[in-house]
C-alpha cells in the first residue's frame, strides 16, 4: 500500500513537470512569434537603415518613415481620421481634396518627431490610412525618438485594425558629382561609378551582405534593389526577394549627385 501511494505521488510530481515544461514552451512560442512581429521588425529595420544613413552622410541626414494600408471600419471616414489622430494625439484632421478624393490629413509630432497622418476613404466601410514620420538624424537621441515615434504610431494602427505596412528611407544625402578615371563625370556611367561607391559603404556594414536582383538606369537615374538576408522586412518584386533600394540621381541644377537609400523599396512619395 506505501509502495502504491508513493508511486502515485512520483507519478503525480511527474505530470506536473511535464506540464509545467509544456507551459514554458508554449509562452517561448508565444515570445517568439511577438519578437518576429510587425512592430518588432520595423524597429529592427529601422535601426539598420538608420546605420545606412551614417555610412553613407558625413552628418545629419533625412529619415521618412511610413505605416500604410487598408483598414476596415463601419466609421465613417472623418470619424476614422479623427479616432487614429485621437490614439496618436494628434490635433483633428481637416478635409482637403486630392485627385478628386476627400482625404482627411493632420499634421504635428508624436514623441517630438513631425508626423503626418492622411486616410482616404476607399469604398463603404473600407479606408486607406498613411502616417508619414519625418527626422533628421545623427545622433542615438534622434534613433531613439524616432523608434518610440515609429513604436507608437504602428501600435496605435495595430490597435485599431489599421493593416498596416512599414517602409523608410534616407533621403537627399548630395554627393559632389564622382569623376571616375576613364569615365565621363555625367551619362549612365558616371551614375553608375557613384552607386558603386554607395553599395560599397552600406555593403561594409556588420552583417549586410547585399545580393542585386534588378538594376535600372537613364542619364539622370540610376538605381539597383537586392536581397538582404538581415532586413527582415521584404516585398515581392520581378519574382525576387527585395529588401533595399539605392538611387543616384544627378540634379543638372546643381551638379550634385543626390542619394536615396529605401527599404523594403523606395515609393513614389519619397
Amino acid at each position: 500500500m506505501q509502495n502504491r501511494r508513493l508511486w502515485k505521488i512520483g507519478l503525480l510530481i511527474l505530470i506536473c513537470a511535464m506540464l509545467l515544461a509544456g507551459w514554458q514552451r508554449l509562452q517561448e512560442s508565444g515570445r517568439e512569434a511577438v519578437a518576429s512581429g510587425p512592430l518588432e521588425t520595423a524597429g529592427q529595420q529601422l535601426s539598420v537603415l538608420y546605420s545606412m544613413g551614417q555610412a553613407a552622410a558625413k552628418g545629419p541626414f533625412q529619415l521618412m518613415l511610413k505605416w500604410q494600408g487598408e483598414w476596415s471600419s463601419l466609421l465613417s471616414p472623418e470619424e476614422a481620421a479623427g479616432v487614429l489622430a485621437s490614439r496618436m494625439g494628434l490635433p483633428e484632421p481637416e478635409a482637403g481634396t486630392v485627385q478628386g478624393r476627400t482625404v482627411y490629413e493632420t499634421k504635428g509630432r508624436i514623441e517630438g518627431v513631425l508626423a503626418e497622418l492622411e486616410l482616404t476613404n476607399l469604398e463603404e466601410g473600407k479606408h486607406y490610412a498613411m502616417l508619414r514620420l519625418e527626422a533628421v538624424g545623427g545622433d542615438e537621441a534622434a534613433l531613439a525618438n524616432l523608434r518610440e515615434a515609429q513604436r507608437r504610431a504602428g501600435e496605435s494602427l495595430a490597435d485599431e485594425g489599421v493593416q498596416a505596412d512599414w517602409n523608410g528611407a534616407v533621403q537627399g544625402l548630395a554627393w559632389p558629382a564622382l569623376v571616375a578615371e576613364g569615365q565621363e563625370g555625367s551619362g549612365e556611367a558616371g551614375l553608375a561609378a557613384v552607386l558603386d561607391k554607395l553599395e560599397a559603404s552600406i555593403g561594409a556594414l556588420p552583417g549586410l551582405k547585399l545580393k542585386q536582383v534588378e538594376e535600372f538606369a537613364d542619364e539622370h537615374t540610376t538605381s539597383r534593389t537586392y536581397d538582404v538576408n538581415a532586413l527582415p522586412v521584404a516585398v515581392q518584386s520581378g519574382g525576387h526577394r527585395v529588401a533595399l533600394q539605392l538611387a543616384v540621381h544627378r540634379n543638372s541644377s546643381t551638379g550634385m549627385d543626390e542619394i536615396t537609400i529605401g527599404t523594403p523599396l523606395l515609393t513614389v512619395e519619397f
